[in-house]
């Protein structure tokens, strides 16, 4: 990619907003989002890709935590089954329109 920087050692490159690339970052616990907000740790750089699909295994959990965006949302978890969730672009951008 052209003008792409290589940062740390697992070879992620500097990531842009019109670069086409998500960033996946994996969090612990709730708390644990608010201290990467306020820089005092690090979350956990797992990936950057072009689109991601994910397997969610609940067991005792009833869901987990996501945030894509800045949105944030709680997506429900079967403790039987697999959970997928898969990410990726779409060729036109979604709008909220203020109907005032």
């Amino acid at each position: 990619m052209k003008g792409t920087k290589q940062i740390g050692r697992r070879g992620f490159v500097e990531a842009h907003a019109d670069d086409g690339l998500l960033e996946i970052f994996g969090l612990k616990h709730g708390w644990h989002t608010s201290f990467v907000m306020v820089e005092l740790i690090s979350a956990k750089h797992i990936a950057q890709a072009a689109a991601i699909r994910f397997e969610i295994r609940g067991g005792e959990w009833r869901n987990a935590y996501m945030q894509m965006d800045g949105e944030p949302w709680k997506q429900p978890l079967n403790k039987d089954f697999s959970t997928f969730v898969e990410i990726k672009r779409v060729p036109f951008q979604s709008l909220l329109i203020n109907c005032d």
